[in-house]
Parts: C-alpha cells; sequence; structure tokens
C-alpha cells in the first residue's frame, strides 16, 4: 500500500490554501494571486486599521482604551524611544519613524498570520523578506542621498587615514581606495542580511514546527505494511503526546521570534539609516 508523500516545506511555500481536517479542503487560487498575497493583504489592511483608529482617538484628543489598543501603543512608544530616537537621533528620527512603525507592524503581522497552519508563512519565502529588504535599502540610501547630496554621500564611504610617517603616506591612497569599495560592497550586503536573517529565522522555525507534528502522521501510518496493528496503536499513543507537547512548546517560541524578527530588522534598518545620515558616528 502506497503511503502518502509529505513535502515538510508545504507550509513555507507559495500555493492553496489548505485546510488540514477530515475533509481537508482546499481552497484553489489563481495564479496571480498566491496565499503568501493573501497574507500581505490581510497584514496591511490590519495595519491601516490599527493606525487609522490610533490616529482617530490621538486627532480627538481621546487616550486610546482597550487592551488591545494599548498594546499597539506600547508598541509604536516601544519602536519611538528605544529604536528610532537612539539609533537616528533626537533631530531626524521623526521623519523615519513612520515607515519604522510600518515596517515593525506589517512584519509582525504576517509573522502572526504564519502561526495559522492553513495560512502559510510569508516571510519564510526569499522573495517577500528580499522585497521588505530593497525597501529599507532604497529609504537608507534615499535618505542619506538626501542629508549629504549624491557627491557628500559618496564621500562618506571613504575612510580617513593618517599618515604620520612616510611608509604609512606612500601605501595611504591605495588602503583609502581599497577600504571605499569594501565600504561600498558592505552596504549592499546589509540589505542582503537583512532579507536573510528573516527568512532563515522563519523557514527553519516552522519547517521544525510542522515535523515535529508529522511524527503523529508517521505514527499513525506505522501499521501500512511495517508493524502490526497493535503495535501501530502503542506506537501512536506513545509519540502524540510528546508531539504535541514539543509541538505547543515551538508555537510559544515562534512567538517569541514573531516578535523578536520584526523587532531586529526593523532595528538594523534603523541603525543603519541612523549610520547614512551620521557617517561620523
Amino acid at each position: 500500500m502506497a503511503t502518502e508523500k509529505i513535502d515538510p516545506f508545504h507550509h513555507v511555500i507559495d500555493g492553496d490554501i489548505e485546510i488540514f481536517d477530515s475533509t481537508h479542503a482546499i481552497v484553489h487560487l489563481p495564479n496571480w494571486f498566491n496565499r503568501f498575497h493573501l497574507e500581505m493583504a490581510i497584514a496591511a489592511v490590519l495595519l491601516v486599521l490599527v493606525f487609522v483608529t490610533v490616529a482617530q482617538f490621538l486627532k480627538k484628543g481621546k487616550i486610546p482604551r482597550g487592551r488591545l489598543l494599548n498594546a499597539f501603543e506600547f508598541l509604536l512608544l516601544f519602536i519611538r524611544d528605544q529604536v528610532a530616537k537612539p539609533t537616528i537621533g533626537e533631530h531626524d528620527y521623526k521623519r523615519y519613524l513612520p515607515f519604522l512603525w510600518t515596517l515593525f507592524l506589517f512584519i509582525l503581522a504576517m509573522n502572526m498570520l504564519g502561526m495559522i497552519p492553513f495560512m502559510g508563512t510569508a516571510t519564510a519565502s526569499i522573495y517577500v523578506t528580499g522585497a521588505l529588504a530593497l525597501i529599507a535599502f532604497g529609504v537608507i540610501h534615499g535618505g542619506g542621498v538626501k542629508e549629504h547630496g549624491w557627491g557628500g554621500y559618496i564621500k562618506t564611504f571613504k575612510p580617513h587615514i593618517e599618515a604620520n610617517d612616510k611608509v604609512t603616506a606612500a601605501i595611504a591612497p591605495t588602503i583609502s581606495i581599497g577600504l571605499f569599495f569594501l565600504e561600498i560592497f558592505s552596504a549592499f550586503v546589509r540589505g542582503f542580511v537583512l532579507a536573510a536573517r528573516l527568512f532563515a529565522n522563519m523557514l527553519a522555525g516552522h519547517t521544525v514546527l510542522f515535523v515535529m507534528l508529522l511524527f503523529i502522521k508517521m505514527a499513525g501510518n506505522a501499521s501500512m505494511g511495517f508493524v502490526s496493528e497493535s503495535t501501530s496503536t502503542w506506537l501512536f499513543w506513545l509519540v502524540t503526546p510528546f508531539s504535541v507537547v514539543l509541538s505547543t512548546l515551538m508555537s510559544v517560541l515562534e512567538l517569541f521570534v514573531a516578535f523578536l524578527q520584526a523587532f531586529v530588522f526593523t532595528f538594523l534598518t534603523s541603525i543603519f539609516i541612523g549610520l547614512a545620515l551620521h557617517p561620523e558616528h
């Protein structure tokens, strides 16, 4: 009897929406709109609702009421006070704060939606994280060009080498040129790091969760020509509790990782913005 082929990466790749219950319902999506697109659209709508609701309260001079609005207010204030201000500076942070807020909440919303089994994980796609990193790259270096001008911003990548003797003075131009191109290269590497870090962490976490739950399926299929029915039942009830407990603990960890990775992406972006605006620091 042929066993069902199971793909451990199914949850973290594009495709149709599948509800794994007794009906195994499949919601087919058009080729141009996969479940990652749906997840990003839902995250964007939730983001707009949050910002509009909070903005309406502030516009009317009211204090946001309720645990949910207070939680979002706490997150926004945290990004402002602990991320934007220290890394960008008191004078410039307000210009980039809306972008950092949007970036953080959008990534967080996608990470949280990825916890729903049939939704998939958009942030486990290198295309999604790459697009986010590309946007951050544009904001970072666009801010640097706006602050210093094209020529001035390019000069910020040129290191200053003090030549206190003849030997240092002789090799200083060569070292300076080498370090200049190294700094240019590192600017592109930073964008890749933003994309790869978020992609790798979300891909690994959700794949581990799926594999743990897969043990239950494997134990249930053990009777298919390999062991007796009684042994299969014994294996199933032995494996299932451990798989459920480990998956629950991993889900709690993934919930923490969802917040952590959104914070890390936003924090690094903010640091890179600060370096572009104030390279002397």
